[in-house]
Formats: structure tokens, C-alpha cells, sequence
């Protein structure tokens, strides 16, 4: 007999947001985990879609092999960090279970889209949380889809120039990894390659502009990418990386190109970044981690970051990515 999903519901600005599925069944290991799941997929698939995210409580998973087992249920495409343009330090635990992010603790990774600011990006975003840290460390969400309808009603002008212009974006790409940020990926791991010829030639094929800059780093500017998305349900979503880009990006110290722009090239006010942040926060849900908790976000409709974490205890948070 099929087993029922038992659900129970978290409510943030009076809108079913956080969907929270208890293993109110008793499973109790990895092979019975792996029949539920085949037998709830749709119902489970159905709910991603009405409410962005869903959160799996308590289930019997403790390892990176249950975690890759958990998501390969779902018989998704896997989406590889390794071939991805990511500019975030990971690493790989599986083939496809990897690191959250290797920042310090003391970094905040502000909300964003999971590589919104690269031409290909995931559908589904799997976290596993094996270690909780003791204070701190929450992964803030915010549905895109209410952010670009606040949007709309406190500054259509502003929606209409993200929508006609676009954005592009410019980072800076390190000659090795550098750890102490959140995007610190080296070029060579980003773009896949081990020197500068084949670095150029990969920016070139990518339609990117770049320049070299101080210690062998990078400075690399996207081509024009899109900055709202249109979903299955006839709405759209603020889809960019213009939040984190923003306040969490270094600048380009040579000439102090913004980390993004419209993709006239044209500034984003400082006005403008500071009423995208706030309508963010009013709409963000921060929900504490606990040990073994397993979150599914659909990434074209919800955002997400990382609050600075402390405490004796390791924070573990792995990711796997999937369309």
C-alpha cells in the first residue's frame, strides 16, 4: 500500500511557503527511504511546485553515499560543480554530493539564485545538513517569484529596465583558490583549463569580456544575461545574482567595475540595490538547521544564502544539483 506524505505546513506573510515533510512513517533505513521516495515522487514534485521548497525531517540518512543515494531516487540529471562555471570554493564528496561552500564561517553569502550569474544553471538544489553548527549558519530563502511582484508594485520603471537591459556581471578569478571569500574558485577550476591561452579561448568561446590583472587573477565580465525568469505558472521571477553580487562580490581594484550592471552597462543605483535587499528581507524565511535535515528548493523560483555560523561544532552542509 502506498504510503501517505504526513505533512505539516510553516506559514511566513500569511503564504504557504516552507513545505515540511516528518518521517512520521518510521522509516528506519536507506532501502525503505529509497521505496517512499519512488512512491511519493509525484506527490513530492507537485508540492516543489506549489510552494518552492520542501524540508525532509528526520529521515534515516547520515552520509555523503546516503545523500548521493537520497537524490539519485529522484533520477534527475545531475548537474556537475566540476564542468559548471561556479565561482564558489566546493568540494566533491561524491560524484554528485559536494560542499556547500568552503567561505569562512565568518562570511555571509547573500541571497541569490545558484549560478543565475553564468549562461547554464541548475533546476533543483538538494542540501543535506550532516553537522548543524551551534549558533548560526541558517540558509535564508526567499521566493523570487513574490519578490518580483513586490517588485512591480513599489518600482515598475526599475522591473522594466532589469527586464529590457538585463545584467552582466564582473568577477574577479584568483590564480589558485583563495578561501577566504565565497566566491574565491580559482580561473583555472571555473573555466576548467591550465593556462592563460586556453583560459582566453574559453572566455572568448562563452562570449565574455576580460582582462588580466595584478598576480596572474582575472578580471572577467559576463555577457548579457537575463535577470527574470518566466515559470511554468504563467509568473515570473527576479532570477539574477543582483542581491549577492552586490554586497558580497569583490570590485575589480583596477577600475572599480561594479560586480554588476545593467547589460546597457549602466549602474544599478545604490537606491535600487538597497530597495531589492529590503523587499528581500521582508519576504525571507530564516529557518535554523538541525542534524540530518534535507532540504529540496526549486532554484528558478527561490533564493537562497548562508548567515555566519560559530560554536565548537562544524557546520556540513552538502549540496547536490540536479535538472
Amino acid at each position: 500500500m502506498k504510503t501517505p506524505l504526513i505533512l505539516s505546513f510553516q506559514f511566513m506573510i500569511d503564504q504557504t511557503f516552507l513545505q515540511i515533510l516528518e518521517n512520521d512513517s518510521g522509516l528506519t533505513d536507506i532501502t525503505a527511504t529509497h521505496d517512499w521516495l519512488k512512491e511519493n515522487k509525484k506527490s513530492i514534485e507537485l508540492k516543489l511546485e506549489e510552494h518552492g521548497a520542501i524540508l525532509f525531517k528526520d529521515l534515516p540518512i547520515e552520509t555523503a553515499d546516503d545523500f548521493d543515494q537520497f537524490v539519485s531516487t529522484f533520477n534527475y540529471d545531475t548537474f556537475s560543480y566540476e564542468e559548471s562555471l561556479s565561482n564558489a570554493v566546493r568540494i566533491n564528496k561524491t560524484s554528485k554530493v559536494f560542499t556547500a561552500n568552503e567561505a569562512p564561517r565568518e562570511v555571509e553569502i547573500f541571497l541569490h539564485h545558484e549560478m543565475a550569474q553564468t549562461p547554464t544553471y541548475p533546476k533543483n538544489i538538494f542540501f543535506f545538513c550532516k553537522s548543524a553548527s551551534e549558533a548560526g549558519g541558517e540558509t535564508p530563502l526567499c521566493r523570487s517569484d513574490q519578490l518580483y511582484e513586490a517588485l512591480l508594485r513599489a518600482d515598475k520603471t526599475l522591473v522594466e529596465s532589469f527586464e529590457k537591459f538585463g545584467v552582466m556581471y564582473n568577477s574577479i578569478m584568483s590564480s589558485g583558490d583563495e578561501l577566504i571569500s565565497g566566491q574565491g574558485r580559482s580561473w583555472q577550476k571555473t573555466l576548467g583549463v591550465s593556462s592563460k591561452n586556453d583560459a582566453e579561448a574559453k572566455l572568448s568561446k562563452l562570449g565574455y569580456s576580460w582582462n588580466w590583472i595584478e598576480d596572474d587573477n582575472l578580471s572577467v565580465t559576463t555577457k548579457t544575461l537575463k535577470a527574470t525568469k518566466e515559470l511554468g505558472n504563467g509568473k515570473k521571477s527576479f532570477f539574477n545574482q543582483v542581491i549577492a553580487a552586490s554586497l558580497g562580490w569583490k570590485k575589480n581594484s583596477e577600475n572599480q567595475i561594479a560586480p554588476v550592471r545593467f547589460g546597457s552597462g549602466e549602474e544599478i543605483k545604490q537606491s535600487c540595490i538597497e530597495l531589492i535587499s529590503e523587499l528581500a528581507q521582508s519576504l525571507t524565511l530564516l529557518r535554523s538547521w538541525q542534524d540530518r535535515d534535507i532540504l529540496l528548493i526549486d532554484n528558478y523560483r527561490v533564493m537562497h544564502g548562508r548567515k555566519p555560523f560559530s560554536g565548537n561544532k562544524d557546520r556540513e552542509v552538502l549540496v547536490s544539483l540536479t535538472n
